[in-house]
């Protein structure tokens, strides 16, 4: 359960299971010639018995939530507008979002009253391979998306974590911030840019990592998606169309799972990056 007082109505849960579960750790063994032998190997488990990843004895397990209650001990001191949670499939990796609702980290794009606040990340993982860390990126309050396609403005990762990475927090999330600020600069240009339908298309179809059948969907659903969030027909309007189409138009096989971790997602969030390099005038 959330433990943030002032999102305590603003807080939405994965949608597949509780992320902060007990995880079993129990040591590998092989039979060979009717002789069992133990390897210096762990396999974590969650209570539905899913492995979730293979580790070393001396692997330091870190949980969700420690993870959680140190970033919450955090942000307590800021304002925050939400939070909202993600679990892969089965549980092998968490990912926490925390929207910021100050001042200091939010701009308007364009002449119009376009909100952008910043989005921080928290990621962690029982699959022996993601460590605990941090993303800043933006999120565009008009339609709830996250923007993406340049990169990760801030990535910083915790090998030894402890409750004690809270004095580091403020600078990283500041850091992470003036990052950001190059991105600004450039929607602003794009708020300028003329962009139309046809030029949308072309980027589409001179993408060689979308199949035919991905073209023509991208392509069929830039009309509804620019008309329904009232994007207006500049390069930021198309923009923001895709990451629409990241945030509201792409699903995981399981239902339950949320869509940031589908391939459908990963394609829109490259489509994304791609944007950012291209010439209009091509």
């Amino acid at each position: 359960m959330n433990t943030l007082t002032t999102v305590t109505n603003n807080y939405t849960p994965a949608q597949n299971f509780n992320p902060f579960f007990e995880v079993s750790r129990c040591p590998i063994h092989a039979t060979l010639n009717n002789e069992t032998k133990e390897i210096e190997r762990d396999a974590l488990f969650s209570p539905n018995g899913d492995l979730l990843g293979i580790v070393s004895p001396k692997y330091k397990l870190v949980t969700n939530r420690e993870v959680q209650d140190v970033f919450d001990e955090y942000f307590s001191g800021l304002k925050i507008h939400s939070v909202k949670d993600k679990v892969s499939s089965n549980g092998g990796k968490w990912i926490r979002d925390y929207i910021i609702n100050e001042d200091d980290y939010t701009v308007s794009i364009g002449k119009s009253d376009d909100v952008i606040k910043t989005k921080v990340s928290i990621i962690n993982g029982y699959d022996g391979q993601t460590s605990v860390g941090m993303i800043v990126s933006a999120w565009r309050q008009i339609c709830s998306n996250g923007m993406m396609g340049w990169g990760k403005i801030l990535g910083k990762k915790f090998s030894h974590f402890t409750k004690d990475i809270i004095g580091q927090l403020d600078a990283s999330l500041k850091v992470g911030y003036e990052g950001l600020k190059d991105n600004f600069g450039i929607w602003e240009q794009w708020t300028e840019i003329p962009f139309t339908e046809k030029e949308f298309k072309g980027f589409v179809n001179s993408r060689s990592y979308l199949s035919d059948k991905q073209k023509e969907t991208t392509s069929n659903l830039y009309l509804p998606v620019k008309s329904q969030f009232k994007e207006p027909d500049t390069k930021w309007g198309a923009y923001n169309v895709i990451t629409a189409m990241a945030t509201h138009h792409t699903k995981s096989r399981n239902k339950k799972v949320d869509n940031e971790f589908s391939n459908g997602y990963k394609t829109m969030a490259r489509l994304a990056k791609d944007f950012y390099g291209y010439d209009v005038a091509a």
